[in-house]
């Protein structure tokens, strides 16, 4: 192998580093190569992260910017990637190279390549996974039955609670990295990339009690650090000296400190207008009895068969694996267009859309509004002024899908702290203090590279669109000219 990438999804660079005493495959890799901070895209999500990551290029030359968006003409969007989008791994499979991509987040579905592909969430209910498709029974039958992902649902309304959902990600993990392992057994690819999720999964519900040392749960995020820490100790024990590891994240995590239902505010600032308030939080509501109905009836098991074997419009409504599509979804259906100015489809910051129906207030005036709006928001606990960062749409995102980008994306943190944007409609409030989430996504991630001439025990920051151009220069491959990222040339040994 000639390339080994292992992502760690949401992995955090200052919890490494504050635990790397604890991490000795990350430490070893580390002192033996570059690390540093890896600065993420605008919006900081796996998707559009993994991809931006592949291609070295912003989200505007991709057309992605999440899961799912909404368009200009008020539709649902979601893009699916394929070969024309130019990641590494198509880019090395042209030129003869054999590949390998495991787990990678928005790789649904799974194409032709010369090597193999095991998509990443999400995956619809009974659709195939892998290519080739004889892969998925080969998979099923060594490690009894493989699993892509674990129903988004909220532990502690569940079954069994959060005992049950370590038991599901832990069950998750294991079977990504035994199936890892044989991949790489089964195809010995010269480039393999792969994630492995569980850090991020668990940072989302219990980072909440990393502070809090008579929890049972206090250590379950340093635990899985190790348990991530262990799974690249036995990946790399597979490779060659001679191999390039690389270990990264897609964005990293901080706590979260409250939750804010933008387009609430945006609602109460007279900037966006529903058609029918009362029934929106009717059904806002049922939706959320009936899904709290199912998770406590059922066992764990039993929501897994739900999500994987129910018509995609029962999934959508008894799990919360597509509650993005569902938020978008009431937005679209909910919202009087032609009376709103703005709205949110929400995420890891405030993506907010500036309504090009209704086009009674200029562009110019409704921004500075927003800033105006936003900028000066603050903590509903402490009274302290939130501090706000804008990223305006044509500062931050370049390519031929510029229009589809959010006209201001907003993030919040108060203190160490980030909020967390929720965009249902129907809340009634703008503010909770019971968020879904524990931790939230920023753009500071980690970053590690060893292998031969890579400069030991250097640390170095860098922006997460170099790390393609670079590991095609490692390949011997051309990096393409509309390529946003730029080969690091300095972290090699000069001869």
């Amino acid at each position: 192998m000639r390339v080994l990438v292992i992502g760690l999804d949401g992995a955090s660079p200052v919890l490494i580093q504050k635990w790397i005493d604890k991490l000795p495959n990350i430490k070893r890799l580390s002192e033996s190569g570059v690390h540093g901070v890896l600065q993420s895209v605008v919006p900081p999500a796996s998707v559009p992260a993994w991809q931006c990551f592949a291609t070295g290029k912003n989200p505007a030359k991709i057309g992605l910017f999440g899961f799912a968006t909404i368009s200009r003409d008020k539709r649902l969007i979601k893009r699916q990637v394929g070969p024309d989008l130019g990641c590494l791994w198509d880019l090395s499979s042209q030129e003869g190279l054999k590949v390998g991509v495991f787990n990678v987040p928005g790789t649904y579905p799974a194409y032709p390549l010369n090597g193999f592909m095991v998509c990443g969430f999400p995956v619809p209910p009974g659709k195939d996974w892998a290519y080739p498709r004889n892969l998925m029974k080969r998979l099923d039958k060594a490690v009894d039955r493989y699993e892509v992902d674990v129903p988004l649902t909220k532990p502690s309304e569940m079954r069994g609670g959060e005992k049950a959902y370590l038991s599901q990600v832990e069950r998750l993990h294991s079977k990504s990295v035994r199936s890892a392992l044989l991949l790489m057994d089964w195809y010995q690819p010269d480039l393999f990339v792969l994630t492995l999720q569980g850090v991020d999964m668990v940072q989302h519900d219990f980072w909440r009690y990393m502070d809090h040392d008579s929890s049972t749960y206090s250590n379950v995020v340093q635990d899985w650090y190790v348990k991530m820490d262990e799974a690249i100790g036995e990946l790399t024990s597979r490779v060659a000296r001679d191999t390039y590891v690389l270990v990264m994240s897609d964005h990293g995590s901080v706590p979260v400190s409250t939750s804010f239902y933008v387009n609430e505010y945006l609602r109460s600032q007279g900037l966006l207008v529903l058609k029918n308030e009362a029934k929106v939080r009717h059904k806002g509501s049922s939706y959320t009895k009936l899904r709290e109905l199912i998770l406590r009836n059922f066992p764990p098991g039993s929501i897994n068969a739900i999500y994987n074997r129910a018509p995609n419009f029962i999934a959508r409504r008894l799990t919360t694996s597509a509650k993005i599509e569902r938020f978008l979804t009431d937005l679209i259906e909910n919202v009087d267009w032609n009376r709103t100015d703005a709205f949110s489809t929400g995420g890891v910051q405030a993506n907010i859309y500036l309504n090009s129906d209704h086009q009674e207030n200029p562009r110019k005036d409704l921004l500075s509004k927003l800033y105006q709006m936003f900028g000066t928001l603050k903590h509903p606990r402490t009274g302290e002024n939130l501090r706000t960062v804008f990223h305006y749409r044509d500062e931050t995102f370049s390519g031929p899908f510029t229009s589809e980008a959010p006209d201001v994306c907003v993030e919040f943190f108060a203190g160490d702290q980030k909020v967390h944007v929720n965009p249902a409609l129907g809340s009634g409030k703008l503010w909770s203090f019971e968020p879904h989430l524990s931790a939230e996504h920023v753009r500071e991630g980690f970053w590690s590279i060893s292998g031969p001439d890579v400069t030991a025990g250097m640390s170095l920051d860098v922006g997460i669109l170099d790390l393609a151009p670079t590991i095609q220069k490692l390949l011997s491959l051309n990096v393409p000219i509309d390529s946003d990222g730029k080969v690091l040339d300095r972290i090699f040994q000069r001869p």
